[in-house]
């Protein structure tokens, strides 16, 4: 029986488009290409979601890499935590599960950013608990992040179910037991969630 719902952040309960913000931003086809290349592609960016760097070290290796985008990755910077807008059909159904439900979160998320979400946002008051990567030094695909959810909060895998868009992160959920189920919109998780709440 599944008593526990873990949710994934980003493009399960928030918007995350990066390209989008480059759009708002004035930017063309050839400067977003190179603007994704040189930030939100990069090893650093990864290195955010594990917090073993922070955003002014990363910042600066991304202006000494690229000289000639410096003052366009200050600018991307300076506010990009505004792309992360909330999903509200997913912010619904999560707002229903809570009632009768434990829910957590397990996300790969830089401090910054979730700092900036727990201020503006109060959805959080919906999960039992929260596994930020940033705070454990540990990401998704890796077992230890979710290991460390369970082992934290006395979890069960075999009562839990995992809401992730990765198809990696939602093997890797599976391969210390949990369930899981791959995000594409709030509709279809209804629907997918439906036929596993109701054994």
């Amino acid at each position: 029986m599944i008593k526990n719902i873990i949710f994934d952040l980003g493009r399960v309960l928030l918007e995350y488009n990066p390209d989008q913000y480059l759009i708002d931003l004035g930017y063309t086809e050839e400067q977003r290409q190179k603007l994704l290349s040189a930030v939100f592609k990069t090893k650093e960016w990864l290195l955010l979601d594990r917090g073993t760097i922070t955003e002014p070290e990363a910042i600066r290796i991304w202006k000494q890499r690229n000289p000639d985008l410096k003052a366009d990755i200050e600018q991307v910077m300076d506010n990009w935590e505004s792309i992360l807008t909330i999903k509200t059909d997913t912010l619904n159904l999560v707002e229903e599960l809570a009632a009768d439900y434990q829910l957590f979160v397990i996300s790969n998320f830089h401090l910054k950013a979730y700092h900036y979400l727990k201020e503006k946002h109060d959805f959080f008051t919906n999960f039992d608990g929260i596994v930020i990567s940033a705070e454990i030094n540990s990401i998704k695909p890796e077992l230890e992040i979710y290991q460390y959810l369970l082992a934290t909060y006395n979890l069960n895998p075999a009562e839990c179910i995992f809401i992730d868009d990765s198809a990696q992160n939602i093997a890797a959920a599976e391969e210390v037991g949990i369930k899981a189920i791959q995000f594409t919109n709030a509709a279809a998780l209804r629907t997918a969630l439906n036929l596993y709440l109701k054994k």
